[in-house]
């Protein structure tokens, strides 16, 4: 399937305003693909989001042109959760076959691609009857709060400690020796002092401990930050449409 900038009178619907089965707004049209056998179109570009800055395909049989635009019945919504396939001009066997499985759930997995020239269902009928399955999808996110808080606080604790320290003293030590009296130490020794008595003061000394105290630092403690990565599984329920069809008339049965 690939891209046509005319053919088709392509220019009646070339930036046509799109609404959804609500009346909203979509966006504009933005390309038309048509099959690459046929060169039917097939399908159309509609750019959304913020300045159209993306597009998205729809069926164009599902389309319904008037002059105010083209209607289609989807919501804005699933429109946008189409799949998302680049717009390069041309779209693969593949591709083409995700847009009808997402759009016509019915057409199942054995549809051939138009690239492929297999047949396909001619949804552009004027009696063809269309309904559209719907489903809810999981949309997961993450929001950051608060897990705790760390603060850092000092406080005293008083110990006692023991410190042995060295100390000297000085002792009296007394110590008698005999004098020679033929030495000549003894004969030059002096007299006997009158008064009888003769005092020789020793002054005695010794070390004592002195306790003084002084901060100094022990210890650093740095907090940060990291972050870890981790994997949490989440789960909820959905709703998913699903078609029947009911009656008497055979698949592929011409009305």
């Amino acid at each position: 399937m690939t891209m046509v900038n005319s053919n088709f009178d392509i220019d009646s619907i070339e930036n046509a305003d799109v609404y959804d089965s609500e009346g909203a707004k979509v966006g504009s049209v933005g390309q038309v693909y048509v099959d690459s056998q046929t060169q039917e179109p097939e399908f159309v570009t509609v750019n959304i989001g913020l300045f159209g800055a993306k597009e998205t395909f729809i069926p164009f049989g599902a389309t319904d042109y008037s002059p105010e635009g083209l209607r289609v019945p989807f919501t804005k919504a699933y429109i946008k959760d189409a799949p998302n396939i680049d717009v390069d001009g041309h779209l693969s066997v593949e591709e083409e076959q995700r847009l009808w499985d997402y759009y016509s759930p019915d057409r199942g997995t054995g549809r051939q691609g138009t690239d492929a020239g297999g047949p396909g269902l001619d949804t552009t009928a004027a009696d063809a009857d269309k309904m559209v399955a719907h489903e809810e999808r999981l949309k997961v996110g993450t929001e950051q709060r608060e897990a705790g808080q760390v603060r850092l606080r000092k406080r005293i604790r008083t110990e006692n400690q023991s410190i042995e320290v060295p100390v000297q003293r000085e002792e009296l030590v007394v110590e008698r020796e005999t004098v020679d009296p033929n030495s000549a130490e003894a004969r030059s020794a002096g007299t006997i002092d009158d008064a009888g008595r003769q005092d020789e003061v020793v002054t005695l000394r010794e070390e004592r401990p002195v306790v003084d105290k002084e901060t100094v630092a022990t210890e650093k403690v740095n907090v940060g930050k990291r972050t870890v990565q981790d994997t949490e599984t989440v789960s909820g329920e959905v709703r998913k449409e699903e078609i029947d069809v009911e009656g008497d008339a055979e698949p592929g049965a011409k009305r």
